[in-house]
């Protein structure tokens, strides 16, 4: 009778035993069904990102670089025009610290108003109800159904009229303008996440609409900002049609403009100057970048 119980006990433990294997069995197969979703994702992502990355690599072994486009030798003597003229295939470009500055001027403009006045349309659009308000948001999408190409004509003859044709002032506010709705519809998102228990509460200490917007509303909509800032400013520092087409005068040309008149006019023993350029151009959103990605991934839309 013991003998009995004894194997009932074992063969219940073995039956269990299986059971909790293929239950275990069962748990790594749909865990790693789960997964493959995601393993696509990765492996898509680095399909198109590895070549990219190699190009970026290139381009910056080439600029220095003294054997053309296939790297060999290093040197600095393409990085030249940092402390020299710029000159290439015996035309000498305008100092390329102008050309920085100007290209500067742009994207730190297109940054600081666009941030501004997205800030406030935000504000207002998430935190107060008016008549026209839906209206009013949906344009604000509604202006990015256009191609920007159709706006020049008309852009042209504004800035023609109010005097700021070949200028970088004019640029600027274009940029502004062409900028200002989907950074506000980004910030406005921000805005509707802040708990309303929190501007009620600042409301009731007696602090103004400024104090809670310091106080309550910044530090929740921070990396927002950040986001919509480091749009506005790779924006401005990477527009070529605007200024192709409204700047005619080469002292106040930017760096997009120089690069893509140096591959046109330059031969092939002026790639690693050409690159060098290039790098320079590239190294401040790299810069940006880094400081800003913390912000970035904290994103919501």
């Amino acid at each position: 009778m013991e003998m009995k119980m004894m194997q009932a006990e074992m063969g219940q433990r073995d039956e269990n035993r299986r059971k909790a294997d293929h239950g275990s069995w069962i748990n790594r197969r749909r865990k790693w069904l789960q997964s493959m979703p995601n393993v696509f994702s990765i492996a898509l992502m680095a399909a198109g990102s590895l070549p990219l990355m190699a190009i970026y690599v290139w381009m910056v072994l080439v600029s220095f670089s003294d054997s053309g486009l296939i790297p060999k030798n290093l040197t600095l003597e393409n990085w030249s025009f940092l402390w020299s003229e710029l000159n290439i295939d015996g035309y000498i470009y305008p100092s390329v610290w102008t050309i920085f500055l100007n290209t500067l001027f742009i994207a730190t403009g297109t940054s600081i108003f666009e941030v501004l006045f997205a800030l406030l349309a935000g504000y207002v659009i998430s935190q107060t109800r008016f008549p026209g308000r839906t209206i009013l948001l949906q344009s604000t999408l509604l202006t990015h159904a256009f191609p920007a190409i159709t706006g020049l004509i008309a852009a042209f003859y504004i800035l023609n009229t109010v005097g700021l044709l070949n200028t970088l002032t004019g640029i600027m506010i274009l940029k502004v303008l062409g900028g200002i709705p989907m950074s506000t519809w980004i910030i406005k998102g921000f805005f509707d996440e802040v708990p309303r228990e929190l501007t009620w509460a600042s409301q009731a200490d007696g602090c103004g609409r400024l104090k809670t917007f310091m106080t309550v509303f910044l530090p929740h909509i921070w990396p927002g900002v950040a986001a919509i800032s480091l749009f506005a400013f790779l924006s401005g520092w990477g527009e070529y049609v605007m200024i192709s087409v409204f700047l005619f005068d080469d002292s106040i040309s930017t760096l997009s403009v120089v690069i893509k008149s140096l591959y046109n006019e330059t031969s092939s023993a002026s790639y690693g100057q050409v690159m060098a350029l290039a790098t320079f151009y590239m190294l401040p959103c790299v810069v940006l970048y880094f400081f800003s990605q913390k912000a970035l991934m904290r994103m919501k839309l």
